[in-house]
């Protein structure tokens, strides 16, 4: 029977060591749980938002403003519309390493997404956000805020 070569071994090693440090795609889908505006920014102020809030309220966003919306969990049709128009936007993934959430970076558990839209606002307007759960029951969740 032949020798493993020292080489080999050492190969085997690395993909494991690679291996464990991947984020678990192979985890079952984590099913879309909340989606909420948490921050909107202009020229003018950063806002956070709370949960459940129904418009903006320091200050009157004009001109540029970024919106940031969270996802938690898992979903594939995303939509964001400002007055009625779509709007498309960027996104981070966002994996739970430890007890921290990060943006992944090769390592954690998938979790979610932060997206980010630029919009350009005149005269404020309505901002709404859906999706729809990536696994049963494929619960579609909303998130509306108004932007004055």
């Amino acid at each position: 029977m032949k020798k493993a070569s020292a080489w080999s071994l050492a190969l085997f090693g690395c993909i494991g060591l690679w291996l464990g440090a991947a984020p678990a795609w192979g985890a079952p889908a984590p099913a879309l749980s909340e989606v909420r505006v948490f921050k909107v920014q202009s020229a003018n102020c950063t806002e956070t938002i709370p949960e459940r809030a129904a418009s903006t309220q320091m200050c009157t966003h004009r001109g540029q403003t970024l919106v940031y919306v969270m996802e938690v969990g898992l979903g594939n049709s995303s939509q964001a519309f400002f007055d009625g128009a779509p709007v498309s936007g960027t996104s981070t993934a966002i994996c739970q390493v430890g007890s921290i959430s990060q943006a992944c970076s090769g390592a954690g558990t998938l979790m979610g997404y932060i997206y980010t839209f630029q919009l350009d606002v005149e005269a404020g307007g309505t901002f709404q956000y859906s999706n729809t759960s990536i696994n049963p029951p494929r619960n579609q969740l909303v998130t509306t805020l108004s932007i004055r």
